[in-house]
């Protein structure tokens, strides 16, 4: 009888295969939990680090303080007739205001400026004058918004009797009368750290029956 020819692995090779196979297995088992735990490190200490922690404690101090600003968002404005919604560049600079309104494709909707003296509109191709920023505004567009206090009201540092406050200090609810006698009541919902400063990023104007709602994307100092 032909002698088969003997195999050519052996238990003792499949077995040492095997071993050399768990232990690859057990050596990568170890490193994913390394990188598990690194990652849970990492994870924890970035949930420490709070926005309350590098807070200024003198942040209302130095926000109230500033004279020169630029904000752009979106800002809505909701009534019962109508709904228009536009683009806003808003500066403040010498505690004199540039107000540009964009569409969301991009065109020019208006632009305002305010002199030592007066203020200056460009719409439709046309500049217009005028000593009031809002009368200017909702007489050429239909558009109402308290110009006058916006550089308090826009960084949420309005000072009435009936503000409202949160944990850290920052305005949640304030109101006001414009020089048309006009009460102006905002809402402020969103905050966030600029320059250690705390700044809204939406919050929501109302006046008798017109909706104002304000998303502010950027701030610069």
């Amino acid at each position: 009888m032909p002698v088969l020819p003997e195999p050519s692995f052996k238990v003792g090779d499949f077995t040492k295969n095997q071993s050399n196979m768990e232990s690859k297995e057990l050596h990568l088992t170890q490193f994913h939990l390394i990188l598990l735990m690194f990652y849970l490190f990492i994870s924890g200490c970035a949930q420490k680090i709070s926005p309350v922690s590098s807070e200024n404690p003198q942040w209302k101090t130095q926000l109230q303080g500033q004279t020169a600003w630029h904000a752009r968002g979106k800002l809505a404005f909701i009534s019962p007739q109508e709904r228009q919604s536009a683009n806003f560049n808003w500066q403040l600079s010498n505690n004199k205001q540039h107000l540009i309104l964009t569409s969301f494709i991009g065109t020019r909707l208006l632009e305002l400026t305010e002199h030592q003296n007066h203020s200056e509109l460009i719409y439709d191709g046309t500049t217009y004058k005028d000593d009031n920023s809002s009368a200017l505004i909702k007489r050429l567009s239909g558009f109402t918004l308290p110009m006058g206090q916006a550089p308090n009201w826009l960084t949420a540092t309005v000072k009435n009797d009936s503000n409202e406050y949160d944990a850290q200090h920052r305005l949640t609810a304030t109101k006001w009368v414009d020089p048309q006698g006009q009460v102006w009541r905002a809402k402020y919902q969103k905050y966030k750290l600029y320059d250690q400063m705390w700044l809204p990023t939406r919050m929501v104007l109302t006046q008798k029956d017109l909706t104002v709602k304000l998303q502010l994307n950027e701030w610069q100092f």
